[in-house]
């Protein structure tokens, strides 16, 4: 009885590998030339928003690096006295705890204390 059923089986495994293993005919597409040309639509659409993203991120890049050269004013402020003391540093050398001047001067900035920056005007 069982090996009836086996027998069974295997027909139906065998019936189904050999339909899945024939090769299906091959049909000749026919291409739309509307389609094709929206499709190059986009592509080129893609293409030039990315060369344009590109050069925009270059762009900042480069002006970026131009600014973080330039010498700015910072000036340290107590804000339980108000003194103010102002030094001359490079932008690039600027960090949240403190800086360094353009004379090699280390300043490191207390909780009481805040910064300004200054930057020069192009006129000047």
């Amino acid at each position: 009885m069982i090996s009836k059923i086996l027998i069974t089986l295997a027909v139906i495994v065998a019936c189904m590998w050999m339909l899945s293993a024939r090769t299906k005919p091959v049909l000749k597409t026919i291409p739309n030339p509307g389609a094709e040309r929206k499709k190059m639509l986009v592509r080129n659409a893609a293409i030039g928003f990315m060369v344009i993203m590109a050069v925009a991120a270059g762009t900042m890049i480069y002006l970026e690096a131009d600014k973080r050269g330039s010498v700015v004013t910072v000036h340290v402020i107590n804000t339980q006295s108000g003194a103010t003391k102002s030094y001359q540093a490079m932008k690039s050398d600027i960090q949240s705890d403190g800086f360094t001047t353009l004379d090699g001067l280390q300043v490191f900035v207390a909780g009481i204390e805040r910064i300004e920056i200054e930057t020069r005007s192009a006129t000047e």
